[in-house]
């Protein structure tokens, strides 16, 4: 009863005092609380349904309200993961769900995977860039180094296509990252563009190119003072994270883009070696903690994760050691205190024993077809990335947008 009343009290706040757009007239025996309060503990897929049953429950399930307030109620559930599967017949890619499961029962199955229609066969040398609220950033290039980007929502089947930033100019290396602005309210897609001279020895200065989900237009903000990896940011706690080379020394440093303020601060690095030349780095999100996997060896990887989100002495090490037969490419979540899902060459996913070192495949229903790296984490949530884009955004053919229904 207590959390019923701390949702009801939020929508009230958030509002400025006035309820989401509602179904008085449908629903007369019922408080509206009440029915907000059911409907915002239903799962974000159901939802979809709901809204085809009439005209007020549409509206009142598709306000920007109760959305938020679903989302906030929803927001640390288990996650779903977004990947790229690779078919019998390249080189044309699709996209998949897959849902590990973290409780034990009667199924012999691990977790289970559901093919997306989105971008069915449109994808070519694809990459997911990240997950914020729901909502996924998958890149695709044909050709060039210049992408045709897509706002998604897996879970409602929403899709919204957009260009990159005009002004970054065609063969700049460039990084990418995803997140969302909790002060404005506001997704932000964010580019670090730079170019290296000629003995590729020293780069160019990098360009920080910020697009606006609100107002659908993209600003330099001005540059970044390092060198930035070729990896996508990752996002937590209100920012973006990067690995990035510094300028001054060499050393590698992870750098943080705060979406509200939009500056940048430098992180504690781990008591690791950070020359740039120890091992592949890259950053995750694991456990909702910042993590940094370093790849030491095709059999062994060592995964550092800052327990407390900017405090240097709260990074703590796992080690993933793998048999001769088998190469890891990193951890991809984990499962309870002491598991951990790893993606593996030559194997889909594993499950590895942290306390007993022990190692075994996963079963997943539904897998088919073999997996590119860069497995994304995303929450179902019900937010819609056509809502902000009406006036701007890119017309696509009536097939590439699904019905939630």
């Amino acid at each position: 009863m207590e959390s019923e009343i701390t949702l009801t009290m939020s929508l009230k706040i958030d509002a400025s005092g006035e309820m989401p757009v509602a179904m008085a007239d449908s629903a007369p025996d019922f408080p509206q609380e009440l029915i907000i309060n059911i409907f915002s503990r239903v799962q974000a897929k159901s939802i979809g349904k709901c809204r085809c049953v009439s005209k007020p429950w549409r509206s009142l399930l598709s306000d920007p309200l109760f959305i938020k307030a679903h989302l906030n109620l929803h927001l640390h559930h288990p996650q779903k993961h977004i990947l790229i599967s690779i078919p019998h017949s390249p080189p044309s890619y699709n996209l998949s769900a897959v849902t590990f499961t973290t409780t034990s029962g009667s199924s012999n199955n691990d977790g289970f995977l559901e093919k997306l229609t989105l971008l069915e066969n449109q994808l070519c040398f694809a990459e997911i860039v990240g997950s914020c609220n729901g909502l996924v950033l998958v890149l695709t290039f044909k050709g060039s180094n210049t992408p045709t980007m897509y706002l998604m929502n897996p879970t409602t089947r929403e899709l919204v296509k957009f260009q990159p930033s005009p002004l970054v100019w065609d063969d700049a290396e460039t990084s990418y990252g995803f997140g969302y602005d909790s002060s404005s309210d506001d997704y932000k897609i964010v580019t670090l563009s730079h170019d290296w001279l000629l003995d590729k020895t020293e780069s160019y200065p990098a360009f920080v190119d910020v697009f606006s989900w609100r107002t659908g237009t993209w600003r330099r903000i001005g540059c970044f003072p390092y060198v930035p990896s070729s990896h996508s940011g990752v996002f937590l706690n209100g920012s973006i994270h990067w690995l990035a080379l510094s300028k001054i020394d060499g050393l590698c440093v992870i750098i943080a883009l705060d979406t509200s303020c939009e500056q940048f601060q430098q992180l504690p690095w781990p008591e690791t070696d950070n020359t740039p030349h120890n091992g592949s780095r890259k950053l995750v999100v694991l456990g909702g903690c910042l993590g940094m996997v370093v790849v030491q060896s095709r059999h062994h990887v060592d995964v550092w994760m800052m327990k407390e989100y900017g405090v240097g002495e709260s990074w703590t090490k796992f080690i993933v050691t793998t048999p001769k037969n088998a190469s890891v490419w990193g951890p991809i979540c984990l499962l309870g205190g002491d598991d951990v899902v790893l993606q593996m060459g030559g194997k889909n996913f594993v499950v590895h024993n942290l306390k007993e070192r022990t190692m075994r495949d996963m079963v997943i229903a539904g897998i088919r077809d073999k997996f590119r790296r860069g497995v994304i984490g995303f929450s179902e949530s019900l937010v819609s990335p056509i809502f902000n884009s009406q006036q701007w955004r890119a017309t696509l053919p009536e097939d590439d947008f699904e019905n939630s229904c």
